[in-house]
């Protein structure tokens, strides 16, 4: 009988029990935050029906999932944490108190390419804040704060919390005629990181827009200087729509109160190339990174 190789599938991570110790730990920082900041524990199963998963999904997340069928059930697990939540909320509603204020670390699974920093397998650490109607922009400028708690008890102190709002960007495209075109505009531009400005030009250009809308958009996007100046370029823009305007609102009101919350201005960059690809994102978004280690990104997004 041949002999079985022991290894472990590209993208999976297994730690010495030294690191484990250390990963631990930092868990558990990650958890205490949560907890002092009124967050409750929520925990949903890895494996979720197909068509729960990819209601609000398609595309490049569609072909990330692992998906498979067992007896009837069209099953795949899953890719982040904000899906279940949401079918957490939609499933117990009549048993919540709104605001409810849920944290959940746990394991979720892309089938991409493995890289350095990004595995196949891998855990979130969420927190949200879901509002039964309306809820306070508030809310917005917190979530950051609570970013930077867990950073600085973590050790690092250099680190950029970036800063945007999807309504700025949709405003635009409607600015320039391109709302129809926007979920897919969104999808590239958030993936200037890792294309390059030219290549985000050249994928522009196979959805059909025209030059001088893509000029616009690039100019947009890289609009520079500090917060403040860029908040001023903005306004300077003069574009005269509900969409963009109450995002500019949004964008500043945020701003403005995540340094009442504490945080540094030297850890806030407003950044109009942070969009994120999923559908649901329609507000606020955040990326953080630290800054000696940009590969190894930590998300937290909020809409």
């Amino acid at each position: 009988m041949a002999k079985t190789e022991p290894r472990t599938l590209s993208g999976f991570m297994e730690l010495l029990p030294n690191d484990q110790i250390l990963f631990e730990q930092m868990k558990n920082t990650i958890e205490e935050t949560y907890k002092r900041f009124g967050f409750l524990p929520l925990d949903t199963p890895i494996i979720e029906l197909s068509e729960v998963l990819l209601a609000k999904a398609g595309g490049e997340t569609e072909k990330q999932i692992y998906r498979f069928n067992k007896g009837d059930n069209d099953l795949s697990l899953r890719f982040d944490l904000t899906v279940p939540l949401a079918k957490y909320v939609a499933k117990n509603y009549g048993n919540l108190s709104f605001p409810f204020r849920r944290y959940q670390i746990g394991k979720v699974y892309r089938g991409e390419r493995t890289q350095k920093g990004r595995f196949r397998e891998f855990y979130q650490c969420d927190i949200d804040i879901i509002g039964d109607g309306e809820l306070d922009l508030i809310n917005d400028a917190e979530l950051p704060s609570v970013i930077y708690m867990i950073f600085t008890k973590l050790g690092f102190n250099d680190f950029t919390i970036k800063i945007n709002n999807r309504k700025l960007l949709n405003g635009l495209f409607i600015e320039i005629g391109q709302s129809y075109n926007s979920v897919e505009i969104l999808r590239i531009i958030d993936k200037i990181d890792k294309i390059g400005r030219e290549a985000v030009i050249e994928e522009l250009g196979k959805l059909n827009i025209g030059k001088e809308q893509i000029e616009k958009i690039i100019n947009f996007i890289e609009i520079d200087g500090s917060n403040n100046e860029k908040l001023e370029k903005l306004k300077a823009l003069n574009i005269e729509n509900d969409v963009f305007n109450k995002g500019l609102e949004e964008l500043e009101f945020v701003y403005t109160n995540m340094k009442l919350f504490g945080i540094p201005e030297e850890n806030i960059k407003l950044d109009l190339t942070i969009a994120r690809g999923l559908d649901y994102y329609t507000g606020t978004v955040y990326e953080t990174f630290l800054n000696n280690y940009r590969e190894l990104r930590k998300c937290l997004l909020w809409w």
